[in-house]
């Protein structure tokens, strides 16, 4: 069951990063927030399945997918708050190295900005790689 939430969870951080938007809370807190979700969205869906039975009544499966409903909802748009924080990281690494190259004046030499460039570059390569893990690519 972890292996299908984790890859639902890559799937939307694919499909609905361009679109989310920030809740406001730390990074760290979304994705905790998103983790807490992502194992109620199981617990859900576990008991959905353990509903679907011969016994079971249309209520009894009609509850256990409100249940299920309301747990993807909760872990549909944690998921974008985690997939808007590492857009947000990207975007602003990069800002930063644009700049960086901006603020290297013209008749300076690249030697002079070496350092600082470099450490930019680093934090492109970090934020992609932070949004490339999360993608489970």
């Amino acid at each position: 069951m972890r292996r299908t939430a984790s890859a639902l969870f890559g799937l939307l951080l694919l499909v609905i990063a361009p679109a989310a938007c920030s809740g406001g809370d730390t990074p760290e807190d979304n994705t905790a927030q998103a983790c807490s979700a992502a194992d109620d969205l199981d617990t859900a869906l576990t008991n959905f399945r353990s509903t679907l039975s011969p016994d079971a009544t249309v209520d009894d499966v009609r509850a256990a997918r409100d249940e299920l409903s309301q747990a993807w909802q909760t872990f549909d748009s944690a998921a974008k708050e985690v997939a808007q924080d590492r857009a947000q990281e990207l975007d602003d690494a990069w800002a930063g190295l644009q700049k960086a190259v901006d603020d290297v004046a013209g008749e300076a030499t690249v030697a002079g900005a070496l350092s600082t460039l470099e450490d930019e570059a680093q934090g492109v390569k970090d934020a992609r790689d932070d949004v490339v893990s999360e993608l489970g690519c």
